[in-house]
């Protein structure tokens, strides 16, 4: 985490007061009334990690107001139920913010770890095109129907004509406009249609690109281009006859092979290339398919640490970061929690030569399961393992209750309203276990969880 505090110090500076030249965010929400709500900006447009820029807090009578300073135009959003409200940050500039209707998501939904909430750029001022958000949500709107309607010959005839004809409709529209953020966005998701109906060198189009300033680099079109295009292109460019070498380059660290193979495959020069790189091996790290023991220490290398581009060095400090976070032999984050009675339990405190950390849903029946069998795999582990379970707080299931009945031993913890303690070990589904030793380190992550056979991976474990 270290890292990503880094850049928002740099890069940001939040006031909660409202100081000269501040931004001010004001609205009303009756819906909202007593809410608040965390907006954050990506870090970088590789692992698009979310750093909290302010929070918005609403009274009881659904009026807010607060205040950020910037120092350039910073894209924000936060979660409102099934939708995700995006808008920009303009310095000296104040914004009236229209929240989206109330829509909380289901029961199933708060569940499902796959969710993805509905993105739409908030409405801002009175909605008029005069200002930043408002001008770019009508542009996409825009090019979202033309593209539709054009769906068949752009997408399955890959007719660049069409693309052509677009662009000519949406520039005949959008031309007057000439604020420099809007024309960027203008380009770079014109630039995303033109490789999409490339029969041949989409990945090329990238090179149109290399004079885009490095801030335009985490906002959302640019992003969006570069996920696009280049998804996963190590594992499946190492499938082709010309790929072979590049699994080789990986394992054996060639950074110098793997560089000069991205300037070509892309056309784009330094510090564009460098960019396309880390997203290259950051998709390759997590497809399991190359070394990742090869991956970790080229996104260390001198080469992007020492990069002349400050965006560049915190964009591999980033990558390093997260690829490396709870992996074997690391030091894993400390939770300290309520464990009943008033009292506050914390990892470090274990003694045991092994903590086994269950993170469960007790509203999901698969969870209750899996906690009531922790009784056996105790039993099967022996002494060696102390269990803790981090509990998620309930409405409907007195947690502590449903332990006592069902004699569910170790130790149980119930962990915050926002599940801070799930968002520290970036848990996505319940259950999920984590194995850790006496000094609080890494030793599986993920661990099986108890009906998946944990306690035949300690055994085996245990053998080594």
């Amino acid at each position: 985490m270290k890292g990503m505090r880094k850049i928002l110090l740099v890069s940001l500076f939040v006031l909660f007061l409202c100081p000269a030249g501040a931004v001010r965010v004001s609205g009303t929400a009756a819906e909202y009334a007593g809410r608040s709500f965390v907006f954050f900006t990506h870090s970088d447009p590789v692992t698009r990690s979310p750093l909290p820029i302010f929070t918005l807090s609403i009274g009881h009578d659904g009026n807010f107001s607060g205040s950020v300073e910037v120092t350039s135009p910073v894209y924000c959003f936060a979660d409102f139920g099934i939708f995700r409200g995006r808008f920009f940050l303009e310095p000296g500039k104040e914004v009236t913010l229209h929240l989206p209707p109330l829509r909380e998501k289901s029961f199933e939904e708060s569940k499902n770890p796959y969710f993805e909430p509905v993105e739409i750029w908030l409405k801002t001022g009175d909605g008029g095109t005069g200002e930043l958000t408002n001008l770019i949500s009508r542009f996409d709107t825009r090019l979202f129907r033309l593209t539709d309607k054009y769906f068949n010959q752009l997408y399955h005839r890959q007719m660049k004509s069409y693309a052509d004809t677009i662009n000519r409709y949406m520039e005949g529209e959008f031309g007057n406009f000439k604020d420099p953020l809007f024309r960027e966005h203008f380009r770079v998701r014109m630039a995303a249609l033109e490789a999409d109906v490339m029969r041949a060198g989409r990945e090329k189009m990238a090179a149109n690109l290399k004079d885009l300033p490095a801030e335009a680099w985490s906002r959302p079109a640019f992003t969006d281009f570069l996920n696009r295009l280049y998804v996963n292109t190590l594992s499946t460019e190492s499938k082709s006859p010309a790929g072979a070498s590049l699994r080789l380059w990986v394992a054996r660290e060639n950074l110098t092979e793997l560089k000069n193979w991205t300037a070509r495959f892309t056309a784009a020069p330094s510090p564009l290339a460098d960019v396309i790189l880390l997203k290259l091996l950051y998709d390759a790290w997590y497809s399991g398919e190359f070394s990742k023991n090869g991956i970790r220490k080229m996104v260390a290398s001198a080469y992007f640490s020492s990069h002349n581009m400050k965006e560049v060095r915190d964009m591999a400090s980033m990558v390093s970061e997260k690829i490396t976070f709870l992996q074997p032999g690391t030091t894993a984050p400390e939770i300290c929690l309520p464990s009943g009675e008033d009292r506050t339990w914390c990892t470090r405190s274990n003694t045991s030569s092994y903590l086994y950390l269950l993170f469960a849903d007790l509203e999901i029946p698969v969870c209750q399961e899996q906690v009531k069998y922790l009784k056996t795999l105790v039993e099967k582990t022996g002494k060696d393992v102390q269990v803790v379970v981090v509990a998620s707080p309930s409405s409907r299931i007195n947690v502590m209750e449903f332990m006592s009945r069902h004699q569910v031993p170790g130790i149980v913890v119930t962990d915050t309203p926002g599940l801070e303690a799930g968002k520290l070990y970036k848990v996505r589904s319940y259950p999920s276990a984590f194995l850790l030793d006496s000094q609080h380190r890494v030793v599986l992550a993920p661990a099986r969880t108890p009906l998946d056979g944990f306690e035949f991976q300690f055994e085996d474990l245990k053998k080594k």
